[in-house]
C-alpha cells in the first residue's frame, strides 16, 4: 500500500437514508423538467430527531433527497392531490387556486412543508448487485403524519434475478467409437 498522510484525510461517513415512516418535510428546492412534464422535489426533514439531516448535501446529490411529481395529463390527478397536500399542511401560507392565478410558478413552492411516507425499495443495480433504499412512497398533510395517521407500506421488491450462466457443455459420444 502506498504511503498516504491520514492525519490530513478527513473521515468520511455513509449517506444518510431514512428509515421507513412519515416524516414532516420542507421543499428545499423544485426544478421543472418540461419536456418530460414532471416536477424534481428537493427535500429535507423539517421536524424531529432526523431534522436537517439533508443540511449541507451539495447540489451534486440532490438525488439524495428528491422525488417527482408528474403533472403530464395522465397523472394531473395525483399531481392535484399534493398540492392539495400541500395547502392544507400550509393553511394561510399556501392555496392552489392563488398559486394558479399567480401563473403556477414551481419556485413558490419553496419553504412550504409537506408529509412524506417512505417505504423500502429493494433493486438490481447496474452491476447486478441487489441493494435497498427508502423511497417516497405517499405524500400527505403534515398533520397527518404528526398524528402519525400514516401508513407504512409493506417493501417493495424490484430486484431482477440474475441469470446464471450456462455449464460448461461436456462431450459425450453417442458410443464408444473414436475416430482417431
Amino acid at each position: 500500500m502506498k504511503v498516504i498522510n491520514w492525519e490530513l484525510i478527513e473521515e468520511s461517513r455513509p449517506g444518510t437514508m431514512l428509515e421507513p415512516g412519515g416524516y414532516v418535510c420542507r421543499i428545499e428546492r423544485v426544478e421543472d423538467v418540461p419536456s418530460r412534464e414532471y416536477l424534481w422535489v428537493v427535500y429535507d426533514v423539517a421536524e424531529g430527531e432526523k431534522a436537517g439531516c439533508y443540511a449541507g448535501v451539495p447540489v451534486t446529490d440532490d438525488w439524495k433527497h428528491r422525488f417527482t411529481r408528474s403533472y403530464k395529463e395522465s397523472a394531473q390527478g395525483m399531481f392535484k392531490a399534493f398540492l392539495n397536500r400541500l395547502e392544507e399542511s400550509n393553511r394561510g401560507r399556501f392555496s392552489v387556486a392563488n398559486w394558479q392565478a399567480r401563473g403556477c410558478n414551481e419556485h413558490e413552492l419553496v419553504g412550504l412543508e409537506v408529509g412524506l411516507v417512505f417505504g423500502k425499495e429493494l433493486y438490481t443495480n447496474d452491476r447486478g448487485e441487489d441493494k435497498e433504499r427508502t423511497v417516497v412512497s405517499f405524500v400527505e398533510a403534515a398533520q397527518d403524519i404528526r398524528n402519525g395517521d400514516f401508513r407504512v407500506p409493506e417493501p417493495k421488491d424490484r430486484r431482477e434475478s440474475v441469470a446464471q450462466a450456462p455449464a460448461p457443455a461436456t462431450y459425450a459420444p453417442a458410443d464408444d467409437y473414436l475416430p482417431f
